[in-house]
Order: structure tokens, then sequence, then C-alpha cells
């Protein structure tokens, strides 16, 4: 019996203080704090462009209606629509209404030199001092007019491009006019554009898309997007000793590729661009990629 007793002593004696050492390295396992695969980019010095497309119609650089001076039937067209007409140059004749009385047909002619677009008429059909009969314009050059947003502010001879869907052709260009107030209503600035047009492909009344820089930062620290989170406080991950660090920043303007960070980061800094939305602040990261 006694000799039973003194076995079970020793083996508690040996096992207890073993169990000991055993549960705290599994505690010291369990306490082990997992790390969070991440991918990283390099902040970088450089310029950020942000560009906005407008909608425009094309206008001739001169552009205006034609009307009688008179009021009567119209008779007929001297032109043919799209023809190019001279100034002061007969385009049309209408006959006055005066019963008893012969008179010869009265002519309208072009105010300017240019393209003619001639109304719908038909011979007999009334004219009217104040509906015009065609529209003639000058497009050697045309013209597009956009508004732009308050918080933008362009000037005359900035660059602009022009896209016209129905040609599928991009034109350069830049502002000749830009108004110096806004509009107190829809709190926008007036711009008109002007575009060289010497083949002449380019119609009034196309449909246009312009593209202009609205605002430019330069050599400022750049990110991807992607890498800064937050709706109104904006903030992005940094890398500290293995750790991702939730730093403030502000930003500036945004293109579809770049940021600008104004305050809060340096070239020197490592910032997280995949992983910035499940680690956080102080959490362990694993560096998969630099991008």
């Amino acid at each position: 019996m006694k000799k039973w007793i003194f076995i079970i002593f020793l083996i508690l004696l040996i096992g207890i203080p073993s169990l000991i050492r055993i549960n705290k390295r599994i505690e010291k396992e369990d306490k082990k704090e997992d790390t969070i695969p991440v991918t990283v980019t390099l902040p970088q010095k450089g310029n950020v462009i942000q560009i906005m497309s407008f909608s425009s119609r094309i206008e001739g650089v001169d552009q205006t209606f034609v009307y009688s001076d008179i009021p009567g039937r119209f008779l007929r067209f001297t032109v043919e629509d799209g023809e190019r007409v001279r100034d002061d140059q007969t385009i049309a004749y209408i006959e006055l209404e005066t019963p008893g009385v012969e008179r010869k047909p009265i002519s309208v002619k072009s105010p300017i030199t240019g393209v003619i677009s001639l109304s719908p008429l038909g011979r007999g059909q009334p004219v009217l001092q104040r509906i015009p009969i065609a529209q003639v314009a000058k497009i050697s050059r045309v013209n597009v007019e956009f508004d732009v947003p308050e918080r933008f502010h362009l000037k005359k001879g900035d660059r602009i491009e022009v896209e016209i869907p129905s040609l599928n052709k991009r034109f350069k260009g830049k502002i000749k006019k830009a108004s110096a107030f806004y509009n107190s209503q829809s709190r926008t600035q007036r711009i008109q554009g002007i575009i060289p047009n010497s083949d002449q492909e380019i119609i009034p009344g196309m449909f246009a898309r312009v593209w202009v820089i609205v605002a430019e930062e330069v050599n400022v620290i750049t990110l991807p997007p992607e890498a800064v989170i937050g709706a109104i406080d904006r903030f992005v991950f940094k890398v500290e000793n293995g750790r991702a660090v939730l730093v403030p920043v502000e930003i500036g303007i945004s293109s579809d590729s770049l940021v600008a960070i104004r305050k809060g980061l340096t070239e020197e800094d490592t910032v997280l661009i995949e992983g910035q939305y499940i680690v956080k602040d102080q959490s362990m990261i694993d560096i998969k990629e630099i991008q």
C-alpha cells in the first residue's frame, strides 16, 4: 500500500510541473497575433490633373439668322442648303400680297459670308418678319459653349479638347471667352471655346463633348485613390514596425488614377493599397507585394 502511495506521489511530482509548462506554452501560442496580408505602395511626387467633360452644340464662329425685311409669301430659294454664300448675296425671293397690284418679287439677302442652312419652306407659304427663313455661319472655325461649376475658374487661352461623336474624332482648341461673373442662379461660369475647322467637316448643330482641365496641383505627394479611406475625414494606413498605423491626411484634387496628398505623408512612407479595409490601427501585417 505504501508502495502505491509513493508511486502516485512520484507521478504527481513529475507530471504537474510538466503540465504547467505545457499549459503556458499553449497560452503563449494562443496569444500570438495573426498577421494580415497586404499590398503596399510608395507615395510619389508628381502632378495631379482633374479633367471634366461638358455637353455642348457646335455653332459657327459668326452665326446669324436671315429674316425678310417685309412680310409676304415665299416664292423660292436661289441657293442650295449647305452652299457657301457671300455677304449681301440674294438667297431667296418673296412676293407681296397687295390685291390688284403687281409687284416685282422682293429679294432676301445674306447678312454675312458663310455656309447657309435653309428653312423648310414651300411656295406660297407665309413669311413673317420675326421668323427666320435661313441661317448663315462662318465655319472655318467653330464655337462650343458650356457652363463650369463655380468651384473651378477657367480663363481665356486655356486648352480644351472637343469630341464629335458623329465624326468619331477629337479636335484641339482653346477658350476664347470666359465670363468674369458667375450665374447667380446656377452658380456656374459661362465658357466659350473655339476650334479650327479648316476642312469644314464640323457642322453647326452637331453634338459635342468638351474635355477641359479644370484644376491642377503640381509637385505634390500622390497616391492611388483606393489608398485613401473615409468619406468626410480622410485617412490612410501606413507601415510602421510591421504594423498598420492609421494616419489622417489632407487631400487635394483627384483624377481617375491619382489623388493629391497635401498633408500627412512623405515620400519615405509606405502605404497600404490592398487590405486597408480589413486591418485596424496597430494590426500586424505581412507585406505580400509592393506596387
